[in-house]
């Protein structure tokens, strides 16, 4: 039985491996990049746009997409194991269910934490290359640092809530079908038909964090508050299904 560190240097070598994480963070930036440039390329003739920061923050939110990537690759952090039938092979090598509970949030953690720095970087470098092309300057405001720290934040919460979804669907598959059917479906058409409801639900709720200019979002300290509860149910439930169920 070793100790915790072990525990995660070994789920930090698992996510690692394979070309799964390294295709899902090349794959969300090119997506990323190419939207960022678009609503750049939209707004580029706009001076009013421009000299606010609202073009910024266009191509700022155009790095929101990375929060996709993130859940769907943390969720396979469990579905990896469950599909290879090495989740209770884990349980016996770590010492029980909790210490892989806990060994894959950190890896989660770190895995998401890497996806909110290429989220960050990648939307630095989509506005200074759109800077230096742009005669009459992009401005670069607080509102614009408040809109990357939503990215991150955003992108970070993301994946603990995909490694928690991982944990109560245990198929990949599904896992990876759930993380999609919520995030880009059901929510977003919840959020069309009752925009009022919709609010208190996760991803829209992540809306507000990342400044997104649509109405009848709740204000930034709220959605935080929600996107957290959010985080925090799931994680209290994927436990009681770890600790209850049949691992198999």
């Amino acid at each position: 039985m070793s100790g915790p560190a072990q525990h995660f240097r070994a789920e930090l070598m698992k996510t690692g491996t394979g070309r799964a994480t390294l295709g899902s963070l090349l794959g969300g930036a090119l997506w990323c990049a190419l939207t960022g440039y678009g609503y750049y390329a939209q707004g580029r003739d706009d001076a009013a746009a421009l000299a606010s920061g609202a073009v910024t923050g266009d191509i700022i939110r155009g790095w929101m997409m990375m929060l996709l990537f993130s859940a769907i690759t943390c969720a396979l952090i469990v579905t990896r194991d469950v599909s290879g039938g090495t989740l209770a092979r884990a349980v016996l090598s770590y010492g029980g269910r909790g210490r892989v509970f806990l060994a894959k949030l950190l890896a989660a953690l770190a895995t998401s934490a890497l996806f909110a720095v290429v989220a960050v970087g990648g939307a630095l470098a989509n506005w200074a290359l759109a800077a230096r092309s742009t005669e009459t300057g992009l401005v670069w405001n607080a509102e614009s640092t408040k809109t990357l720290l939503g990215v991150a934040a955003c992108v970070l919460l993301s994946g603990v809530w995909g490694l928690m979804t991982g944990w109560l669907v245990r198929n990949q598959t599904l896992a990876v079908l759930s993380v999609l059917v919520l995030m880009v479906g059901i929510e977003p058409a919840v959020q069309r038909f009752a925009p009022e409801a919709a609010q208190f639900l996760f991803t829209i709720a992540l809306s507000s964090l990342y400044r997104d200019p649509k109405p009848d979002l709740l204000p930034v300290a709220a959605a935080a508050l929600v996107s957290v509860v959010w985080v925090a149910a799931l994680t209290t439930a994927a436990r009681v299904s770890l600790l209850r169920r049949d691992i198999g």
